[in-house]
């Protein structure tokens, strides 16, 4: 009989850039595959659509020449922060929206996967940031599903890392994920009980590796105007020589994360001709100190917040394209010594977990209770802790205590829900104020962890029935059986 030959995968869907990897599965041997592009590096998640045209660019390709795409395009780079916003644009006779960009990007990783092995994406885990809300899930579930490919769960960023490099972290209970690449940095404070994983704190900021790659890339071009004498704004520079020095601090800056030093050569960047620098490192790590400094204070903020402190802090994982810069590495190494820990693929590390979930899936339980307040001021439980999310579902019926034109449902069971201004308006259901009236409730928690309620009178048509959601459902994630 012919062998068969199954894959997962796991997507990073990035700010800047996206993390396909596959796991090719037959007679229990496991291939990893990386499914990058032609530098085995991450694919960018930008999209640029020509404006008369309406031709659509995306990748590596797209993302070397966004300078000069812009001139023609309406190009897009980080649809992932935009998609629970109501940015729409009219191009070439086409209404866009931020699902439709999503779905561009989509479309190139699964053709990106055909194109390197010939397997065919259909399905996949997808990892996204903490706190990615519920519309954004929805519309990534859409996106995806446009591109033909289903999610079957999302997985949050820190815990994807975690699982991805279980073996070594296996025996730590509170592990720091700092995942700095190259839009944002994400700093989790994660906490491990015997597969339980709860997400204990989170800091960030905007500043990453493309923000370097233009910092560095102005001053090049700065000591390039002094040698030739001809002053010129780096912004006033043509969009195609923009684009050729971007590409080529970006090298630079890897290069000086080893070497002492880097040298770009450029045969013709705008008016200036012929141009090469040689870079030092001291001079590159003094432009990216300020940077570096920045995302060290982010890590001890996201410390002081879990309120765990430094000395229960068993490891700090250092994921992302940023997480090598040299500069960085010096001042942790100082600052945290044995604590650190570096993934073999810091890139793929995210989209590596999220494969070897989707091939062994874990499960999500609520890490709180969701209830109502009766009549009488007492706590009736709908949703309690450590349930189990996949199919959760309840429905029951309420009798009224008076003869109300409204059934009024109060919900409670964290602190947030007590707080909100909402609470005695969340959900009024009209009634016929008949004693023997029944108000029944459903209650359940959908694919995207929205916990969700529909309440009508029995007496009344279903044009009736009245909702309330609930988005920031807490929950953990256990992970699969690996004894």
């Amino acid at each position: 009989m012919p062998k068969e030959l199954k894959h997962y995968f796991g997507i990073d869907f990035g700010t800047t850039n996206s993390a396909t990897v596959g796991l090719a599965v037959m007679d229990n041997k496991t291939n990893m595959f990386l499914y990058g592009d032609d530098e085995d590096r991450p694919i960018p998640s930008v999209v640029a659509i020509n404006k008369n045209t309406g031709e659509i660019y995306t990748g590596r390709d797209a993302w070397n020449k966004k300078m000069e795409l812009a001139e023609t395009c309406v190009y897009i780079s980080s649809v992932k922060s935009i998609l629970d916003s109501d940015w729409t644009q009219d191009i070439a006779g086409r209404t866009w929206t931020t699902t439709d960009v999503a779905t561009e990007v989509f479309k190139a990783l699964k053709a990106n996967v055909a194109e390197r092995t010939g397997a065919e994406m259909t399905s996949a885990t997808v990892a996204i940031p903490i706190g990615f809300v519920a519309e954004k899930r929805e519309r990534l579930r859409i996106a995806a599903r446009n591109a033909g490919i289903v999610i079957d769960s999302f997985i949050s960023e820190p815990t994807a890392a975690f699982f991805a490099n279980y073996e070594a972290l296996k025996s730590c209970s509170t592990i720091a994920v700092f995942d700095w690449g190259g839009g944002t940095l994400d700093v989790s404070i994660i906490q491990n009980s015997n597969g339980k994983i709860s997400e204990m704190a989170t800091e960030g900021m905007n500043v990453a590796g493309d923000d370097l790659d233009r910092k560095i890339a102005k001053r090049i071009h700065a000591r390039i105007a002094r040698k030739k004498g001809v002053e010129m704004a780096f912004e006033d520079m043509p969009h195609s020589a923009q684009d050729l020095l971007l590409v080529r601090a970006e090298r630079a800056k890897r290069a000086l994360s080893d070497d002492e030093t880097a040298t770009i050569s450029m045969l013709k960047y705008g008016e200036y001709g012929a141009c090469r620098e040689t870079l030092d490192y001291d001079w590159f790590a003094e432009i990216v100190n300020p940077e570096v400094d920045a995302a060290i204070a982010c890590l001890e903020r996201a410390i002081t917040e879990s309120e765990v402190g430094l000395a229960n802090i068993d490891r700090i994982v250092m994921i992302g394209g940023s997480s090598n810069l040299r500069p960085l590495l010096e001042k942790m190494e100082r600052k945290y010594g044995e604590l650190l820990y570096f993934p073999e693929q810091t890139m793929w590390n995210v989209g590596q977990g999220a494969a070897q979930l989707n091939m062994i899936p874990g499960e999500y339980y609520t890490n709180q209770s969701v209830g109502l307040i009766l009549s009488d001021g007492s706590y009736f439980e709908l949703l309690p802790k450590n349930t189990k999310v996949t199919g959760w579902k309840r429905e029951l019926s309420f009798a009224l205590t008076d003869t109300t034109e409204e059934a009024r449902f109060v919900f409670s069971g964290s602190s947030d829900i007590d707080a909100s201004s909402l609470k005695y308006r969340s959900l009024l259901v009209p009634s016929y104020r008949f004693l023997q009236e029944k108000i029944k409730l459903t209650v359940a928690i959908d694919e995207n962890l929205v916990f969700q309620a529909m309440a009508k009178s029995d007496m009344r048509p279903l044009e009736f029935s009245r909702f309330w959601n609930y988005e920031q459902l807490k929950c953990y994630y256990r992970l699969p059986d690996m004894r």
